[in-house]
């Protein structure tokens, strides 16, 4: 459960670097000119179309994490719940004395 933790961390901090470059991207392609064949302009297009494409993975690994975590959660609940009725099960055929194992 803490390694899901640490993954989830990572992957936040890789879509808030994401995030940031892509308002750079739109801040420095906002200052620029207008002209559709400046190399400046079609390499910011491409870095910002990049930066999509990082957000996007990010977003869906993010997501991804977030359900195997809820996974690993609900089985260790379940793991528990089992492990709580078998000792019940087993302290009441023993006539409330504690199990022996």
């Amino acid at each position: 459960m803490e390694e899901e933790s640490s993954r989830l961390t990572k992957v936040v901090a890789v879509g808030v670097v994401a995030a940031a470059l892509g308002i750079a991207g739109i801040a420095v392609t906002g200052c620029g000119s207008d002209d559709e064949n400046n190399p400046a302009n079609d390499a910011l297009e491409n870095v910002q179309s990049q930066v999509d494409s990082v957000q996007s993975a990010v977003s869906s690994a993010a997501t991804s994490v977030q359900e195997q975590a809820e996974s690993v959660q609900s089985e260790a609940q379940d793991q528990a719940e089992s492990v709580q009725s078998q000792i019940q099960t087993e302290t009441q055929s023993n006539g409330g004395s504690s199990p022996r194992y």
